[in-house]
């Protein structure tokens, strides 16, 4: 047996090595990092992540962090929003980082460039041309009313202007105007010579109107020549200018050039000389041109990262406000605003996948987005765009970023098989593993993340002591001695309740024994688990040998709690053909996998006892006051040895338990929980006298998953509790069946022997008669 016993178990790690770099801090994310990194840098549709792993905020804000730090430098953009020939149809431009505002201001200087000019021309007299022509106008109106009343005078009759034009009126001898009364008094061919002499007089009055009219218009062009070359005489140097401001700016300076020409033309084309009856349409002309910046990058230096806590519509995409205006809703340019679809444009947009799919609208109109590469703020009219006279329709905004969603496995199953789509925008899978490699980067990256967590909750500092325990607890969570769980939820827990043992025992440090107490603390149910072998209501025979009866290990995981607990397995064979009778799978309590392992009972007792001729008896296994469902195949050691010490008649050591799943080769496979199952048993032992000349059989593959309590420690070291490894059947045949004259084929020997009695049995059974 001694050379099964496995001496050595005690915790080591050594701290001396480490090597602080800064960019190995958070050890739990090294290799979703290099997804993260894969995903940013290649340059196509479609690479976006999908991250599998459960959500913090401490994560979050970590990947933020290394996307900032690592993307530096990028080339970003600033959107806007500008109206050209539709109000309610604005369209979006692209600038370069930080040239927004400057488009902006400038937008804003050249409408009231054009307002003061335009002011400056109808109302200053500065211009002789134009001067001019204005007088020769009136000139020329002049005149013309001095010829109609000169030739009206000759032929008797005064002008009257009214809103209808020119009216003509009779006058009497004394050249008072004549009444209507007074003109039915005249004879019939008197009023016919006046209503002859009318219509002649306005026919010259209408040539002479035509003549002024078309005099007028020709004089008007001209002035609308003068006031054009006065604009772009005045504007030329505000052209160069931004021209120069926004060089390389192409949208920018096309649109400032396309307003700029549209404001010159529609101003002339409005002119008429009068600047009161002009006044409103010229403001109208010149300030229906707007921008409204929706993404400003001016002070963004490094990659944009969003985090989308609601991914709605409206915080996804953008939307369109209103405000409530003499009775009705309106909007306007500057009430659009840019979802983190747009905020995250030229950068990265990280996303819950279980929030996004909480709204099919979302997620529909979030693909679309991303498939096309633009944001379509028209999504659905909502019930104030309904309400308003006056809604808005903006173009799409193009986008180019990349996605990082964070969702379980499960979802990321079922929308790679069932959604097409999905495969096309998520060609990349990064999956957090919790478990790493103990090495200098870990060990590093623990300090710190250990100093870092004291700081921001303003703990206790952590002595040396303590970080070993904590760099142990991480190990068992591990189950591996090789690896730390690294996540630094886990760690924080056990730094706070480690702090909170500090401060109720008046320590100005967090030790070991703080880590201890807390971590190893026995909950509850154990306790009463423990108790119950102690009354003796719970049995366990720890003392001799005992014929198929044996001492197996489990252990009871709630999630919140786990230990480990010593159940008896029980095996009685007598005459049959060969089955194996689970009482727990015939009792509706064994699950899957158990059911599983019993099969693979039935092939390895066959190929060692039955290979030719077939078994001759049945085994009938019991787990004694186990009234749950069994599941699992890490008893399958304790059941294969209990069926042998059934059949050969020999006995089992009761002071030694044993945990192990077998293949039907009868190879000792790993197990999970080891840890809590020898301490499981440890803690029964002691509680029911001592540890001292018992022990545990556990799998050779699991050796380096012994990552125990230091109390189990020191009895190993000592000598008095053992662990003994088995690789085989025969291994644990060994050390629980034999002594120092006996080995495993003695065992077998006898269990031949005892299935002749068997067959021989079976061969002089009468037939049953009735």
């Amino acid at each position: 047996m001694e050379r099964f016993k496995l001496d050595k178990i005690k915790y080591e790690i050594d701290f001396n090595d480490i090597d602080f770099k800064e960019e190995d801090s958070i050890a739990e994310y090294y290799e979703t990092y290099k997804q993260i990194k894969k995903s940013l840098s290649i340059d196509k549709e479609g690479y976006n992540l999908y991250l599998i792993d459960d959500f913090s905020k401490e994560k979050l804000k970590n990947i933020i962090k290394f996307i900032k730090k690592e993307f530096k430098n990028v080339d970003l953009q600033d959107i806007c929003y500008v109206i050209k020939e539709d109000i309610k149809n604005p369209v979006p431009i692209v600038l370069s980082r930080g040239k927004g505002n400057i488009f902006e201001e400038i937008l804003e200087d050249i409408k009231d460039e054009y307002w003061s000019l335009a002011s400056e021309f109808y109302n200053s007299s500065k211009n002789n041309k134009k001067e001019q022509l204005l007088q020769e106008i009136d000139d020329m109106k002049s005149d013309l009313l001095s010829k109609i009343i000169e030739t009206s005078k000759e032929k008797g009759f005064n002008i009257k202007l009214a809103k209808s034009g020119i009216v003509f009126e009779p006058l009497k001898e004394n050249e008072e105007p004549m009444t209507e009364k007074e003109f039915e008094l005249l004879s019939k061919e008197k009023r016919e010579e006046i209503l002859v002499n009318i219509s002649i007089l306005k026919k010259e009055a209408e040539f002479l109107l035509e003549t002024l009219n078309n005099k007028e218009e020709e004089l008007l062009e001209s002035i609308k020549n003068i006031f054009k070359e006065h604009l772009k005489e005045n504007m030329k140097d505000t052209k160069i200018y931004y021209n120069k401001l926004l060089n390389e700016e192409v949208q920018a300076i096309q649109y400032l050039n396309y307003v700029c020409k549209n404001i010159e033309e529609d101003l002339v084309e409005n002119y008429s000389e009068d600047y009161d009856f002009d006044e409103e349409n010229t403001a109208e002309i010149i300030y229906k041109y707007g921008a409204n910046i929706i993404l400003d990058n001016k002070d963004t230096e490094d990659m944009p990262c969003i985090y989308e806590e609601d991914p709605n519509l409206e915080n996804l995409l953008g939307n369109i406000e209103y405000e409530s205006k003499n009775g009705s809703y309106v909007t306007d340019i500057n009430m659009i605003k840019a979802g983190s679809m747009v905020k995250a444009n030229g950068g990265c947009l990280i996303l819950r996948a279980n929030k996004l799919l909480s709204n099919a609208a979302c997620y529909y109109h979030f693909k679309k987005a991303i498939m096309t590469g633009k944001v379509d703020m028209n999504y659905s009219k909502g019930y104030l765009e309904v309400l308003a006279l006056s809604g808005m329709k903006p173009e799409p905004v193009e986008i180019k970023e990349k996605v990082i969603l964070i969702g379980d496995f499960q979802t990321y199953d079922i929308l790679y098989n069932y959604d097409e789509d999905f495969r096309k925008i998520f060609k990349i899978r990064g999956e957090y593993d919790p478990i790493v490699n103990i090495n200098k980067r870990t060990k590093s990256s623990l300090i710190r993340n250990i100093d870092n967590i004291c700081k921001v909750n303003n703990l206790k500092p952590v002595k040396e002591g303590g970080i070993f325990e904590i760099a142990k607890a991480l190990s068992r969570k591990a189950e591996d001695r090789r690896r730390f769980y690294f996540k630094l939820e886990e760690l924080e827990r056990i730094l706070v309740m480690a702090n909170n043992r500090a401060l109720e025992e008046n320590k100005d440090f967090i030790d070991g024994e703080e880590v201890i107490s807390e971590f190893y603390r026995e909950d509850t149910l154990e306790n009463k688990i423990i108790e119950e072998f102690r009354d003796g209501k719970i049995y366990i025979n720890l003392k001799g040998n005992a014929i198929g009866e044996i001492n197996g290990l489990t252990v009871l995981d709630a999630g919140y709690l786990s230990f480990g607990k010593p159940v008896k397995i029980t095996c009685n064979c007598y005459n049959g053909s060969g089955n194996i009778i689970d009482v727990q799978k015939d009792s509706h309590l064994s699950g899957k996998i158990h059911s599983k392992a019993i099969n693979i009972l039935k092939g390895y007792i066959n190929e060692v006892f039955g290979k030719y001729s077939g078994l001759p008896v049945d085994f009938h296994i019991s787990f004694e006051q186990v009234y749950g469902e069994i599941d699992g195949d890490s008893a399958s050691v304790a059941e294969v040895i209990s069926i042998i010490s059934a059949l050969s008649k020999i006995g089992i050591k009761r002071n030694i338990a044993v945990t192990g799943s077998i293949n039907q080769k009868g190879e000792v496979q790993p197990i999970g929980g080891v840890n809590e199952k020898i301490e499981g048993f440890f803690n029964i032992c002691k509680n029911l006298g001592d540890v001292k000349g018992k022990g545990v059989v556990i799998p050779y593959s699991n050796r380096d998953n012994l990552v125990l309590n230091r109390e189990v420690e020191k009895e190993v070291e000592k000598g008095d509790f053992n662990i003994y490894l088995m690789k085989t059947v025969e291994d644990a045949i060994e050390i629980l069946m034999c002594n120092q004259k006996t080995s495993p084929k003695d065992v077998f020997q006898e269990a031949f022997r005892e299935l002749k009695k068997y067959e021989l049995l079976g061969n002089n059974r009468k037939p049953y008669k009735d």
